[in-house]
Order: structure tokens, then sequence, then C-alpha cells
């Protein structure tokens, strides 16, 4: 009877490596699999429409501008702020509203708020400061 050389019997310490091996795979493709169940709920959440918010102070009052607008500029003029949003022009002083040329007179505890809708159009609200 011969016996087999003792390069071709396996040794214990190379079956401990292999279970090590295998065991370094499952813990990689688990953490794989985790970053991609993460990377799929981000994009799933962030798949509705985006809105903007832009927040402004003059004076004492805070103009808001609000919605889904994709142009917007604003201008420092003399007491109080000019914003062009979307081709509308709202002029808001210390005392005064101005939208698209219409003015209309500011109570100082008032804040306005200016909300840009899907098609462009404009929706202006004077509401009391809390």
């Amino acid at each position: 009877m011969a016996l087999a050389p003792r390069d071709a019997r396996p040794e214990r310490k190379d079956t401990r490596m292999v279970w090590i091996m295998r065991g370094l795979v499952a813990i990689a493709l688990a953490l794989g699999l985790v970053i991609v169940i993460v990377l799929l709920i981000g994009n799933i959440g962030s798949g509705g429409d985006s809105t903007e918010l832009t927040a402004l102070t003059v004076g004492s009052r805070t103009v808001t501008v609000a919605g889904h607008y994709k142009t917007l500029s604003q201008e420092s003029v003399g007491d109080g702020v000019k914003i062009i949003v979307e081709g509308h022009e709202i002029m808001v002083t210390a005392d005064q509203l101005s939208v698209d040329g219409n003015a209309q007179v500011l109570e100082p505890e008032e804040n306005v708020t200016v909300t840009v809708s899907k098609d462009g159009g404009i929706r202006v609200t004077v509401d009391p400061m809390n």
C-alpha cells in the first residue's frame, strides 16, 4: 500500500483559509447589497417634482419666493428689493408691493409670499407676521 505524498493531502490550515475566504466574500456581498438598496431608495425618493424656495428680508418683512421656477434674479433698490422671476417683476419696498406694475400698500406687519406654478404663472399673497 503506497501512501500519497505529503503534498497531496489537504491540511487543516488550508481548510480554515477556505472558510475565512468564504466568510469575507459573504460579508462583501452583503455590504454591496446594502449599498445598492440605499442607492435605490435614494433615487426613488427624489423622483417627485422639485420646487425651489428663496427667502429675502426687506426691513422687518420677509419676502418668500417658492414653487417651480427656473429663472430668478434679485436686485437691491433704494429701500427695497426688485425680484424678477419667470419674467414677472415684483418690487417690495418698506411700505409698498408692486407686481408687474400693479401697486399695493403694505402694512408694517405683513410678509409677502410669491408662489410660482409649473406653467410660469405667479400668485402673490400678503400674510400677517406671526
